[in-house]
């Protein structure tokens, strides 16, 4: 008789078979990967899109001084690191709009209405283990708008695309 075979199940109740990465043949690329940003450990849910931004920096280059040359560059100076930000886009839920799901009491006319910063946990799953935790802190909206309403087989789709600044990324496991 064969054996059962193990279902995982998520908060949502959807069921599938998790990939066993200790298998010989097993992916080894990051592409069957699970994703979940949690605030105040609520699960922020209908995320569709997630990307963090903070690998780019200031710099000089540093030329040459000899009047047999032309000043070609011969050394950079790394300088600030820079745009510690994240962006990303989100399908609305009724009643749970962005910053309500982030820990906030009510929708916001503008971005005057965020009067604290909040902490997102970034989970990376390796099939069913955690592969990752990234923590970032100190995060207030740069920007937060809807995408245009357009009515598609009759059915409005609202989504949010936003801007976080971030003030630190710290990594809470070792993967």
């Amino acid at each position: 008789m064969p054996s059962a075979t193990p279902f995982a199940t998520n908060a949502f109740s959807v069921r599938t078979t998790p990939i066993d990465f200790t298998a010989a043949g097993a992916p080894t690329t990051k592409t069957y990967h699970g994703f979940s940003i949690v605030v105040n450990g609520n699960i922020v849910g209908r995320v569709e899109s997630w990307q963090p931004q903070m690998f780019s920096r200031q710099g000089q280059h540093v030329y040459e001084l000899n009047h047999l040359t032309f000043g070609r560059p011969v050394d950079y100076v790394p300088g600030v690191n820079q745009n510690y930000t994240v962006t990303a886009s989100r399908t609305e839920v009724w009643g749970q709009e962005f910053e309500r799901a982030l820990g906030f009491r009510t929708a916001w006319s503008d971005l005057i209405d965020q009067d604290r910063p909040f902490q997102v946990y970034q989970y990376i799953y390796k099939g069913r283990d955690i592969y990752q935790i990234w923590v970032y802190s100190g995060c207030w909206f740069q920007e937060k708008n809807e995408e245009p309403f357009q009515a598609n087989s009759d059915n409005v789709r609202v989504m949010v695309n936003c801007t976080i600044a971030f003030v630190s990324r710290t990594r809470t496991t070792s993967g």
